[in-house]
């Protein structure tokens, strides 16, 4: 994750992240014609300037972004996202199953044509009174904060690529030359009212999309590491 010098333009082209590092996130072949079949590959990249994180995925599909947002709680079930998760403590044990203090998922998607965002932190120092709840029939997880982000994150598409921006200290991050933590990108694909697939860079234990807790659930210990260096720096 590069510490960039100059923030990259926020227009959904990507030209000016030439020389980041692309993780694959998704590959899949897709039928095309009668008989033909076409490679899909899914890449994100993500870099930091100033006091924001940027995230760029390519190849992702012009109209990812379809949800219903039906409940925006749960914006995970109802259609396409793009999504980032974050353990914010460097410090943290990194193979921990379970989320701590600094661990977060960042959710983001149009509903009605408009931006949403939404993010979920388990665990919140100073935390008092109910948790917000995820349960099925056959689990239940909750959590501190599942809050609505919207005014914090920017966001553009160019045909099958996105670009998003947000806030470091939304997330907890103070990232420093050569620091590594715990995170994973992502997204998720739906038919605009139901979510279909949850692909990931790292975390490839992902196939449950029938179970709300399952699908909320943050797991660090199956995200990858990132390690933030200088702009010319190789990763």
């Amino acid at each position: 994750v590069k510490l960039r010098a100059a923030a990259p333009v926020l227009d959904g082209k990507l030209d000016d992240w030439a020389g980041a590092d692309w993780a694959t996130i998704d590959r899949r072949t897709v039928t095309q014609g009668d008989w033909g079949a076409r490679l899909d590959l899914v890449q994100g990249a993500v870099a930091v300037h100033g006091d924001r994180l940027y995230a760029a995925w390519r190849n992702a599909d012009g109209n990812l972004l379809r949800n219903s947002g039906a409940t925006w709680q749960t914006l995970f079930k109802s259609g396409g996202c793009l999504d980032l998760m974050i353990g914010a403590d460097p410090q943290a044990n990194p193979d921990r199953p379970e989320p701590v203090r600094g661990d977060c998922r960042l959710l983001v998607s149009r509903v009605q044509d408009k931006l949403m965002a939404v993010l979920y932190r388990p665990l919140v120092a100073g935390h008092t009174g109910e948790r917000f709840p995820f349960t099925s029939p056959v689990s239940s997880i909750a959590m501190d904060e599942v809050l609505r982000v919207d005014d914090q994150v920017q966001l553009a598409n160019h045909e099958g690529d996105y670009e998003l921006s947000v806030p470091l200290a939304l997330l907890g991050l103070k990232p420093g030359a050569d620091q590594v933590i715990k995170a994973d990108i992502g997204l998720l694909r739906g038919n605009g009212f139901q979510t279909m697939q949850r692909c990931y860079w790292s975390n490839k234990a992902t196939s449950m999309t029938a179970d709300v807790p399952s699908e909320a659930r943050l797991s660090p210990n199956l995200w990858g590491r990132w390690r933030f260096v200088g702009g010319d720096a190789k990763p």
